[in-house]
């Protein structure tokens, strides 16, 4: 086992560095940059004089390479650097961002796994039925319906007429209130967003709890179960899904990026202090460093996932190990 995760560990690296790579030179390709650490087109065109004093103060002027390598090196003692708009350290605005951006995902994945796994369990046992085709049916019209569509459309049915959940932000109980009612308070402004990231997975997610129950219910012991009059609750629930659960716990490691890579939108409809909506006002500020430091960070949490995911399928099925030690 400890091998096995320490060659994925090491697999990790050489990904971290690429994504960092790529995003460092798209950075580089983009125009204003000048104009942004200047304090913006509204200050008017400074001087050739103050351009380059500007690239010597931010090492602009140094090959590309170089200004790269000193920028692996710092993040290496978390060293993100300062925002251009306000002057902050990177790393406290990422750690305060990331947070409610976690809440939120974590959130949306609790959601989205505790309506598809007893719908694809349901699914397999009544296979073929008009109930579980109309169930598949629906599920599929919800899946191609856009979020940000149906973050509006929640938005205006709770929030605006029925008046029952907030419309945006996190919370808004001042801090001397009581926990249990900050948190309270919090989780109600988590519902929206969540629901609305995480209902895009129920279609794919159920049917994949469903066809993979199904294979495992067609296995041989299972049959012989069923002979000795085992209920089929217990079959489907105590048995068969063992052994279904294994492929599911994959999906963790594919859902988080997608989740955060779909938390951008989500955030800023609903003003969520997360790192999605910090992405989008730093990327329309061309706030360099915080933007290097958000594409690490989201890169670490995408990995960390992958990692998650072969860890509970080693942890799940022993086998996976053995065979990667041959």
């Amino acid at each position: 086992m400890g091998g096995y995760l320490l060659r994925r560990l090491l697999s990790v690296l050489p990904t971290l560095l690429g994504i960092t790579l790529v995003t460092f030179l798209l950075l580089e390709a983009l125009p204003g940059r000048e104009m942004a650490l200047i304090g913006g087109e509204d200050r008017g065109l400074p001087s050739s004089g103050a351009l380059e004093e500007i690239r010597r103060a931010y090492h602009l002027d140094e090959p590309i390479g170089r200004r790269y390598l000193g920028w692996v090196l710092r993040v290496a003692r978390w060293d993100l650097g300062e925002s251009v708009l306000d002057g902050r350290r990177v790393g406290p605005i990422l750690f305060g961002a990331a947070l409610p951006t976690l809440a939120l995902n974590l959130a949306a994945l609790l959601m989205a796994f505790a309506v598809s796994i007893p719908l694809g369990v349901s699914w397999a046992r009544r296979r073929g039925t008009r109930g579980e085709r109309a169930g598949a049916t629906a599920l599929l019209l919800l899946y191609a319906f856009p979020n940000f569509a149906a973050a509006l459309l929640l938005q205006q049915v709770f929030a605006v007429r029925l008046g029952l959940l907030p419309l945006q932000g996190a919370g808004g109980i001042l801090p001397g209130a009581p926990p249990l009612a900050r948190a309270g308070d919090f989780l109600l402004h988590l519902l929206l967003p969540a629901l609305c990231l995480g209902y895009g997975s129920l279609a794919y997610l159920t049917r994949f709890t469903r066809a993979n129950l199904l294979e495992a219910i067609g296995r041989e012991y299972l049959l012989a179960a069923r002979g000795r009059g085992i209920g089929e609750a217990v079959l489907a629930w105590k048995h068969a899904f063992r052994n279904a659960a294994i492929p599911l716990l994959t999906l963790v490691g594919l859902l988080v990026p997608a989740l955060l890579g779909g938390s951008v939108l989500i955030e800023t409809i609903f003003s969520w202090p997360g790192l999605g909506r910090l992405y989008f006002y730093s990327l329309s500020n061309r706030d360099y460093p915080v933007v290097l430091g958000l594409t690490t960070l989201t890169a670490l949490l995408t990995l960390g996932g992958s990692l998650l995911a072969d860890f509970l399928y080693a942890l799940a099925d022993p086998r996976v190990t053995a065979q990667e030690g041959r």
